[in-house]
């Protein structure tokens, strides 16, 4: 793949993230594709894929997710990654809804021409679930 093919599918991958697409973000991956988070771990095909952007877009209809210029090495590209939503259902446990939730990540994508072979999201879950009012932190 060319840095230009590269380009293009990320631009479709973060148009698909701007339109809250489910359907458009699971085709951007290939048919036994990886995708790893500390949310879920890791799953493998595109239809577990797509489970995981179905949760995350219900609990926020809201839900951007936006990145900078990408780091691109031949077919890994790695990226840092800002998440903002507004919670409306469930997440990961009881939550507040309307409850803003905002959080940095990062991301490794293996990409090919069929699409994203791998993806690997890290950031800071517990703070999210702080954040989300799942889990309480005792004052010290």
């Amino acid at each position: 793949m060319t840095r230009n093919d590269v380009d293009r599918l990320l631009d479709l991958h973060q148009a698909a993230f701007a339109r809250r697409s489910a359907a458009d973000l699971t085709a951007g991956h290939t048919e036994f594709g990886t995708f790893s988070s500390p949310a879920v771990g890791t799953v493998t095909g595109r239809a577990e894929i797509r489970k995981i952007y179905d949760y995350w877009f219900s609990a926020f209809p809201d839900m951007e997710f936006t990145w900078g210029t990408p780091i691109v090495e031949g077919q890994r590209v790695a990226l840092f990654w800002q998440f903002g939503g507004t919670i409306a259902g469930q997440f990961f446990g009881d939550v507040r809804p309307g409850t803003r939730v905002r959080f940095d990540g990062a991301a490794e994508y293996v990409v090919s021409p069929e699409g994203i072979v791998s993806a690997r999201h890290v950031f800071d879950f517990t703070g999210a679930l702080i954040t989300a009012g799942v889990l309480k932190v005792k004052p010290a």
